[in-house]
């Protein structure tokens, strides 16, 4: 689904690009070209800054020979709001798409905020936090390292949350604020304990914590085949689907 110049639309991606920070970034024209080391494709890929089109051939020769200095494969990131000339000229260079997103969004409305004594909510990534994150995740040492490390780059305000259940962590997410959005990141449930409402409960904490700083709307993007979570999502309130985003990988590299 496609905005064009949608407001709302740009503001989502700037808090999703200011909530998923890279570890470091180089502007070109009306494109970002972000890394960090790896991890994500998200954060390791050339992004657009507004609806721009016109010929990128430039822009992806100089993506190309960044990214292979860094041994990084080249990679863009291509919202539904560009014009279909930018898929057409990566899908001639050899490029392939993958990884199709969604990016819903819902309101918020005020209300007290919904305390929950088995939900625990800090403004910094702890290392009790980020350690759980990595076990239901399943992160590598090195994915582990990178993660906090792309943490760390956050500028924006964020709160940390784990829901406990007999003292193990079920569900975690985090959520950081910008432009009075709240944006959802590395929402989780324990394999075994999905089902059940936990992360339901999770999330619920979690808005109720953002309306209390002032946001108005949330945001979030998903996996299109992760329909499990899209239920999740919409549940709580994040109906309107903006815009889709898929990946270009362009072709290895020889060495």
């Amino acid at each position: 689904m496609s905005n064009g110049g949608d407001d709302l639309s740009w503001r989502v991606e700037r808090t999703c690009h200011r909530a998923w920070p890279s570890l470091a970034e180089e502007v070109i024209g009306d494109w970002v070209l972000r890394f960090a080391a790896g991890h994500s494709r998200r954060a390791n890929s050339a992004n657009p800054l507004c609806a721009v089109g016109g010929d990128i051939g430039a822009l992806i020769d100089a993506a190309e020979t960044r990214y292979a200095a860094e041994d990084l494969p080249t990679i863009f990131r291509i919202p539904t709001l560009l014009p279909p000339e930018i898929e057409t000229q990566l899908n001639a260079r050899g490029y392939v798409p993958e990884g199709e997103t969604i990016t819903l969004y819902g309101g918020l409305h005020p209300m007290p905020m919904r305390r929950d004594p088995d939900v625990v909510i800090d403004p910094h990534p702890t290392d009790i936090w980020l350690a759980a994150m990595s076990g239901l995740q399943g992160h590598s040492q090195t994915r582990a390292q990178s993660y906090r490390a792309i943490l760390a780059r956050l500028e924006i305000p964020a709160a940390f949350l784990m829901f406990r259940i007999d003292g193990a962590p079920a569900a975690m997410a985090y959520g950081a604020l910008h432009d009075g959005l709240l944006f959802l990141e590395s929402v989780i449930t324990a394999e075994a304990l999905r089902g059940r409402g936990h992360a339901s409960r999770l999330l619920g904490a979690l808005m109720g914590w953002a309306i209390e700083q002032g946001a108005g709307g949330v945001c979030l993007q998903v996996e299109a085949g992760n329909n499990v979570a899209q239920k999740l999502y919409r549940g709580m309130g994040l109906t309107r689907e903006l815009y889709r985003y898929r990946y270009w990988r362009g072709p290895a590299v020889s060495k």
